[in-house]
């Protein structure tokens, strides 16, 4: 008997390890092909043709992504936070987050190393990944955070910005939505974040007035779109694309479900999304390669 049970153990073990083998037999091949798709698109990326001037750089950057698939909510695909490399499909915030963490890798020395390490700088505070609460899941925190570190620069209240007085609580409100929020110590932590940005003072462009500020928008300026809707402080974001005095928007359309160039200029676009409040204004600063 206790000879049987011996055998049928081994058999089972073997079996086990053959359903292993297999389903590793069949993963492996489709992980190795992700990735080799992903060095393919940097590769592409770090070969378009150098313009020196930052703006210019981001334009270009993000131009290459036109028609590119978008993807909803393509950071929340992980059961633990880590750093996600997506460059065939992309939302607002990926495309803007992508086309920065590119042309600081193109600048300082085409790696795919530093294409990562400036991504995981943008979008985590101090670039450390301390699980879900350490993304910089506000567009009010992420420019704060990534204009300290001095990549970029909120131009808002030098082109006329007013004061941005909304109380930010979305995400703490509507932890329903947010599957990783439901561990309490991980919801406190975003609610302490939330205070925090709600103690700084912010500057935003009403919608009625973005017509009068387009001409003092530069090629490669980043925009974000503040919300009507409670306790939310940005709906999307975009890279500018100025033709004459008015500006155009390059985005992750949600309706064209692809990154696109906007057919009307910005503030046209504004006005026809009711759910859109006004813009904030980025620009980035010269990269350095000892950065």
């Amino acid at each position: 008997m206790k000879t049987q049970q011996k055998g049928y153990s081994i058999v089972r073990f073997l079996s086990l390890m053959s359903g292993l083998w297999l389903l590793s037999f069949i993963l492996l091949p489709n992980l190795v092909l992700a990735q080799s798709s992903i060095q393919k698109l940097f590769d592409q990326k770090m070969q378009l043709p150098e313009h020196g001037e930052p703006g210019l750089e981001m334009l270009r950057m993000s131009e290459s992504f036109l028609g590119t698939p978008y993807i909803a909510h393509s950071l929340e695909i992980n059961a633990t936070e880590k750093l996600v490399c997506k460059l065939d499909g992309l939302d607002c915030t990926t495309l803007v987050e992508n086309a920065v963490a590119l042309i600081v890798a193109k600048e300082q020395d085409h790696s795919y190393d530093s294409y990562r390490n400036e991504l995981k700088k943008l979008r985590y505070r101090n670039g450390v990944i301390e699980g879900y609460p350490s993304r910089l899941h506000y567009v009010l925190d992420w420019m704060y955070e990534n204009e300290k570190r001095g990549r970029l620069q909120n131009i808002t209240a030098s082109i006329g910005g007013i004061p941005f007085e909304k109380e930010i609580n979305f995400m703490s409100n509507h932890a329903d939505l947010y599957p990783a929020l439901t561990p309490t110590e991980v919801w406190k932590k975003i609610k302490k974040q939330e205070e925090i940005i709600n103690n700084r003072k912010h500057t935003y462009i009403p919608k009625a007035e973005i017509m009068r500020v387009e001409a003092l928008l530069k090629n490669g300026d980043i925009v974000a779109f503040t919300s009507t809707v409670e306790g939310l402080d940005c709906n999307h974001m975009g890279v500018i694309s100025k033709m004459g005095s008015r500006a155009y928007l390059i985005h992750a359309s949600l309706t064209d479900k692809k990154v696109i160039l906007s057919k009307v200029p910005l503030a046209e676009y504004t006005a026809s999304v009711a759910k859109h409040s006004g813009i904030i204004v980025a620009r980035l600063n010269a990269i350095t390669n000892n950065e």
